[in-house]
């Protein structure tokens, strides 16, 4: 007789009589069991765990959005895998989710992962095995049964080897936040390799968003800030809820903001929730910026990381790797964002921190250094240049440093004044304009803090000062003079030669602001200390003569002026020779005296020398 346990076996009923005889009953079939379906990988789209961000408040990034869609073709045989690097705040986890929603129709799952950390992407892992075992039983029994709780690595397992069956090729998956890898070159103590996530075949689509720059085994698409300064103010007139094109003062913060969404999405927030102006948002931001960021919520889409703490973490895993690059970036604090090179810190290293001397003794360690930083996206590097993002700059020197470091204070004033070229150095404007805005810088610092200049060395601030001067900042210029002069009479006394020296600058100066009576003073204390210490023919004096010379023809003392410019002539045909350049522009001075006076002859003479 056929076993009735078996589907599709033909079977008879036997049925018991009274008489306690057997008969034979009805003549039953199993019906056979249908097929089995064919297996199904269409998950969708999974962002359920993904930072929930208003797809309206998105601007921009069309051209990265056409190379996403590009490289992360589902219809390729190879397995495309894209990292996306920049910034903390620039936006990557943004693009990814807009990306997503676009275009997941062309893929059979698109699934976002927390890969901050080894932990929260293993618990996602979990988390995406349970669907996945949730969708086959769904597709076996038509209902949700129970699902068989797996262990860690047995989930892992089992997502790779899903993503690895033949018939399923067409997914995307998004690892968010992989700022801490740890890879051939990269050190970390909490960072992990990411590949042993990735399926055993190599198909499908990965598409990673990182602060990291070094990662090898990706397609490397690196987003920037907006150089649109349109795209800058939509942000703020999508967030704020205010019109921002119109506003003037709407595109002084987008200015000062450079183009950074994480910065430009927390002001137009801010203001969305207060009755404060774009003006009165930026005034706080540039007076009372740790005020600011204490009282600042939040942005859903960054989690627990700010304006004022997003960069943090990078900070920290340069410090793992190369804790002198760490120090390094404090130090740029107290200079300007743009224009680093290595000759500027190289030429401050002298009597440096050994840290310093370390990073600056050669331009391979010094490059070394600033690859770390470049690594994590805290700086930029440009042909023959560094530079970082203005508000990475604010963090640096208001969250990492507070109240001014005098070590590093002084460091920066260092490197900046053992770079200043006088003017007897061809080109000398060159390198001094490159100067510029790190002397600006350091005025900032020293403004918002109190400065002990008594612990700073006194020829780095008349240097500041020449420097300021050669520009043609003549307030910030006499203040450094002034502070230079003071140190220079307290550690050698009113007649020492720098201080004289100093003393001839201050001169210059007060000429050059049309203070002729304070100028003269100047002058007279300079030449007749000069005189006393180096004689009456020394070239150094012979130069205060000469301006003293101009200060009286700029006062229309024509007398005076001409027995200056007579006296330092003698002195600089004896010392020079009669061709010297320094000679014959006091024959050129003499010229335009007799000039000024109507006496051609002696003019036409003199020009003519």
């Amino acid at each position: 007789m056929a076993d009735p346990s078996r589907p599709g076996n033909q079977y008879q009923h036997i049925r018991i009589d009274q008489g306690g005889k057997a008969q034979l009953g009805d003549t039953y079939i199993l019906p056979a069991p249908a097929p089995p379906l064919p297996p199904s990988y269409r998950l969708g789209l999974n962002l359920e765990d993904a930072p929930q961000i208003d797809e309206q408040l998105f601007v921009g990034r069309e051209d990265e959005l056409a190379h996403l869609h590009e490289w992360l073709s589902p219809s390729t045989e190879r397995q495309n895998v894209v990292a996306i690097s920049g910034l903390g705040g620039m936006g990557k986890t943004q693009l990814s989710l807009h990306f997503a929603r676009q275009h997941h129709q062309r893929y059979s799952a698109v699934i976002w992962l927390n890969a901050s950390s080894e932990v929260t992407l293993k618990a996602a892992y979990m988390s995406l095995a349970q669907r996945i075992q949730r969708h086959n039983k769904q597709r076996e029994a038509g209902q949700s049964e129970v699902i068989v709780q797996l262990k860690e690595e047995q989930a892992i397992q089992l997502v790779r080897q899903w993503l690895s069956q033949a018939e399923n090729k067409t997914w995307l998956l998004m690892f968010d936040n992989y700022d801490d890898p740890r890879l051939p070159g990269i050190r970390s103590s909490t960072g992990y390799d990411i590949r042993i996530f990735f399926p055993y075949s190599t198909q499908g689509s990965i598409l990673l968003t990182t602060r990291s720059s070094r990662i090898t085994f990706a397609k490397s698409g690196r987003l920037n800030k907006f150089d649109d300064l349109n795209l800058s103010l939509a942000v703020l007139t999508r967030r704020s809820g205010r019109q921002a094109h119109e506003d003037i003062n709407a595109k002084k913060l987008a200015e000062r903001f450079d183009g950074l969404p994480l910065a430009l999405a927390t002001a137009g927030d801010y203001i969305r929730q207060t009755a404060d102006s774009f003006g009165e948002y930026l005034q706080m931001y540039e007076q009372s910026w740790a005020d600011l960021a204490e009282n600042s919520d939040n942005l859903m889409e960054y989690g627990d990381r700010t304006l004022y703490s997003t960069w943090n973490l990078s900070l920290k895993q340069v410090a793992a790797q190369d804790p002198e690059a760490a120090k390094l970036v404090r130090l740029m604090g107290y200079l300007g964002n743009t224009d680093l090179w290595y000759e500027l810190f190289q030429k401050g290293a002298e009597s440096a921190p050994e840290w310093f001397c370390n990073i600056t003794k050669s331009k391979a360690r010094f490059n070394k250094a600033m690859a770390t930083l470049h690594g994590y996206s805290l700086i930029e590097a440009m042909p023959g240049h560094y530079s970082l993002h203005a508000c990475v700059h604010d963090w640096v020197l208001e969250y990492l440093i507070g109240k001014i470091d005098i070590t590093l204070f002084g460091l920066a004033m260092h490197c900046v004044a053992q770079n200043v070229a006088w003017d007897t150095t061809p080109e000398y404007w060159v390198v001094n304009s490159r100067l510029n805005h790190h002397a600006l810088r350091i005025e900032h610092c020293h403004q918002r803090d109190v400065v002990d200049w008594n612990i700073v060395d006194m020829d780095d601030i008349f240097n500041i000062g020449y420097l300021n001067y050669m520009i043609g900042r003549l307030k910030e210029a006499k203040e450094m003079y002034v502070r230079a002069l003071e140190g220079y009479e307290k550690a050698w006394g009113a007649e020492h030669t720098s201080t004289l020296s100093m003393v001839h600058n201050l001169g210059n100066l007060y000429a050059d602001q049309g203070k002729m009576a304070e100028a003269e003073k100047m002058y007279m204390r300079a030449l007749e200390g000069k005189e006393k210490a180096w004689g009456a023919e020394h070239t150094s004096t012979l130069s205060t003569v000469h301006n003293l010379g101009n200060l009286y023809a700029d006062q229309g003392k024509m007398a005076e002026a001409e027995k200056m410019y007579m006296r330092a002539l003698e002195g600089k045909e004896k010392a020079w020779g009669a061709e010297h350049t320094s000679t014959l522009e006091t024959v050129n001075n003499l010229g335009n005296l007799y000039k000024n006076q109507g006496k051609m002859a002696e003019a036409e003479k003199m020009y003519m020398r």
